[in-house]
């Protein structure tokens, strides 16, 4: 009987002996975005925009359009905050915005964001990328020696400048032009006369920006001055706290030559200063 009853004892303390499940624990909602701050912005990137949503404290990468967004933070409420990067291109697009989550995950935003031609930059580099290679002869001809400056005055013009005495281009219908439009050395004293301009040495690069204009001497001992002109297509910023300058233009045609490569490997012992337009 003794026997028995310990039997007894023990199976009523199973937990399962009436066909019971013991407790298990909720299962974690998914996460999800609820709000997005701004879903259009620049072409070339730099638009804040904020996430609010349930579960994202784990957020660690945002991208969109397949670019990983910078400056990207997570505040106490779970608000996961970034600044873009640029449009593919420098085109207009719809991008889609997704999450990466420290587990591993990922998820989509929901909502894409629309980038849009909303600033005078983003309209002149839409331009650059537009022609860099597919020239755009119907308007602006090309001038076969040498179309550097050409191609970054184009440029200007779609920024928002106006063509006038003292810089202007006519040569696909009547051939006619102002030598600020095609040689470097009247072209560098039209760009250094103007309010809106500031003539940047090598010294100050970190102050460069997308859309400003280079202009290269690649045998400075010869004092002949200034030999190529392209435009600023992206600005990296390196490891060491330096930057890393791209360009657009013609001549050599390119989306994003590499300026340093440029007056090292490609032209040993040349030189460039900077036009920033404000």
């Amino acid at each position: 009987m003794a026997g028995s009853g310990l039997l007894a004892i023990a199976g009523c303390t199973d937990s399962n002996a009436f066909g019971e499940s013991a407790p298990t624990a909720s299962a974690a909602a998914a996460p999800t975005v609820t709000g997005v701050s701004v879903a259009i912005g620049s072409l070339t990137g730099g638009t804040a925009v904020s996430l609010t949503g349930s579960g994202l404290a784990d957020v660690v990468v945002v991208t969109v359009g397949g670019a990983a967004a910078t400056s990207l933070t997570v505040d106490e409420a779970g608000a996961v905050s970034f600044l873009t990067p640029a449009a593919v291109d420098h085109q207009p697009a719809t991008a889609a915005i997704a999450l990466a989550f420290a587990d591993g995950t990922s998820l989509d935003a929901g909502t894409p964001f629309s980038y849009q031609a909303v600033t005078a930059v983003d309209r002149q580099l839409q331009y650059a990328f537009t022609y860099w290679q597919d020239y755009n002869l119907a308007e602006w001809s090309r001038f076969s020696d040498n179309d550097c400056g050409n191609f970054v005055n184009q440029t200007l013009l779609a920024r928002g400048w106006q063509q006038n005495s003292d810089w202007y281009s006519d040569y696909a219908t009547t051939g006619d032009y102002s030598l600020s439009w095609i040689r470097g050395n009247e072209m560098d004293d039209y760009l250094n006369s103007r309010d809106d301009t500031t003539r940047l040495d090598l010294s100050q690069r970190a102050s460069v920006k997308v859309g400003d204009v280079v202009m290269f001497d690649w045998d400075p001992e010869n004092d002949n001055g200034v030999d190529h002109t392209m435009l600023v297509s992206r600005v990296d910023v390196n490891p060491d706290g330096t930057n890393a300058i791209k360009l657009v233009g013609h001549t050599l045609d390119a989306q994003y030559r590499d300026f340093d490569g440029a007056i090292t490997v490609e032209n040993p012992g040349g030189t460039a200063h900077f036009y920033s337009i404000a």
